[in-house]
């Protein structure tokens, strides 16, 4: 069940005639002999290139008599539309938040985020979370999405210290989070991120120091 096309076959209900499979990262991790649990991201593009479709998955299995059964299942769903900037649906309550936290935390000097040929000059603090994309880091902003060059792990030292890493896939701006549930976090808007059930209770941790709950 770990397996790649074990993986899509959970969500072939998504492709077909119009859309197909575009981006996909697996992270298994071994519970023990007879159970694991895979995080993971799919991303399903229609042909045309104006939607895509975002699912962010944690898979629970164990072996029983003989067969592996899934035992958990959570994904998240976020719809996108390419060229639009509509990444949060922007309600008055989530106008209102971001406007006082842009307030509270300044640009001051902007990031300098190199995208494909052209550079971008981004305020980190409006950024909700950045993810990684192989060699490439794919940054999640409040009104756009942004493809960096760099990799993930360079593009994290430019980071303030309110980025959080959830695990080696992604980095969280924690000023967005908004609720801790078990194996995810929820951001403004309702977008959520999994967490590796090994790593829950410390990640749980680490953020409510941050979050000073």
């Amino acid at each position: 069940m770990i397996g790649g096309d074990a993986i899509r076959e959970r969500f072939k209900g998504f492709t077909g005639k119009t859309a197909d499979i575009v981006q996909e990262e697996y992270f298994p991790v071994l519970l023990n002999d007879y159970a694991a649990q895979v995080c993971g991201t799919i991303i399903v593009q229609n042909y045309g290139g104006t939607h895509r479709v975002i699912i962010r998955f944690t898979l629970g299995w164990r072996i029983s008599g003989g067969k592996a059964q899934i035992i958990h299942q959570h994904n998240s769903y976020e719809y996108m539309q390419q060229g639009k900037s509509d990444v949060l649906k922007m309600d008055v309550n989530t106008l209102q938040f971001v406007r006082g936290l842009l307030l509270d935390y300044p640009s001051g000097r902007r990031m300098p985020v190199r995208s494909g040929t052209q550079t971008v000059f981004v305020n980190p603090h409006s950024i909700l979370y950045v993810q990684s994309l192989r060699n490439k880091t794919e940054l999640v902003c409040v009104d756009r999405v942004i493809v960096c060059n760099s990799p993930i792990g360079e593009f994290a030292k430019e980071l303030p210290e309110a980025f959080y890493p959830l695990h080696r896939g992604y980095l969280v701006n924690t000023l967005y989070i908004v609720a801790l549930r078990r194996f995810e976090a929820e951001l403004i808007s309702g977008i959520t991120l999994p967490i590796p059930a090994l790593k829950y209770q410390q990640v749980k941790q680490d953020l409510q120091k941050m979050l000073r709950i």
